[in-house]
């Protein structure tokens, strides 16, 4: 009987182990796609922020057409994006809630890579960008002049950043002390950029000298970023207005 009991036992465990490997019929993502996000006026790469930045809004169309469902794909820090799990098919790419003007794209995407950059109008280029360690005044002074991605962009605010590593930016930052110096200013009424102002912003180093994760106490490389936010007013319906941004510039203290 024991016996009988055992071998039903076993039998029922390797049909069971059959049936729960049972290979489902979905096919796996058989394309990657990866590219840039490019400046219309000179091809360089559109910053954001890698936390909460501009993102990329994917429709699978095709059979799915009718009811397609949206998929983000992250765009990184300087401007670069890559998916290596994406369907070969045709996709309807939508750029909402970003730092450059809204648009709607079709793209075919076909097995295996695909280079896809993406050339957009970024409401506001950020030039001639100077971030040094003034050590006369224990300051790291910023100087940049702005241009406007289009006459109908208003500023509402510049900050200079600073952070332990290279992800800088509005949402990974030191929340520093101002002191003697002005890291940030913001404008209220938004004002018009005149591209040939040269704004300064300054860090206090000695008003910041705390050894926690908001203060210049330890000494290594620290990471710095200029970024401008354009004013929502005036831009249409847009979404959520994200900054934009230069190169980080590393400095040893």
């Amino acid at each position: 009987m024991r016996r009988i009991v055992y071998f039903t036992f076993i039998i029922g465990s390797i049909l069971f182990s059959i049936t729960s490997c049972r290979i489902d019929n979905f096919p796996w993502p058989d394309a990657q796609v990866y590219g840039a996000i490019l400046d219309s006026l000179d091809g360089s790469l559109v910053e954001t922020d890698l936390n909460n930045g501009s993102t990329i809004g994917a429709y699978e169309l095709g059979k799915y057409a009718a009811n397609p469902t949206k998929k983000t794909w992250v765009i990184k820090q300087n401007g670069e994006y890559r998916n290596n799990l994406v369907y070969s098919n045709q996709y309807q790419i939508e750029f909402t809630s970003c730092n450059f003007f809204s648009f709607v794209d079709t793209v075919d995407i076909k097995p295996g890579e695909n280079k896809i950059d993406f050339t957009v109008v970024p409401y506001i280029r950020i030039r001639d960008v100077k971030i040094e360690h003034d050590s006369a005044n224990n300051k790291i002074v910023a100087t940049f002049r702005l241009e406007p991605g289009r006459p109908n962009v208003k500023l509402a605010s510049i900050t200079l950043y600073a952070w332990s590593d290279m992800y800088v930016g509005e949402y990974v930052k030191k929340q520093l002390n101002k002191g003697t110096g002005q890291p940030t200013q913001s404008f209220t009424p938004a004002v018009t950029i005149n591209p040939s102002t040269v704004y300064t912003l300054s860090i206090d180093l000695a008003a910041n000298q705390a050894t926690t994760k908001d203060g210049f106490g330890v000494h290594r490389n620290y990471y710095f970023r200029v970024g401008a936010k354009a004013s929502s007013t005036g831009l249409g319906n847009v979404g959520t207005v994200r900054s934009n941004y230069a190169p980080y510039v590393v400095i040893p203290l």
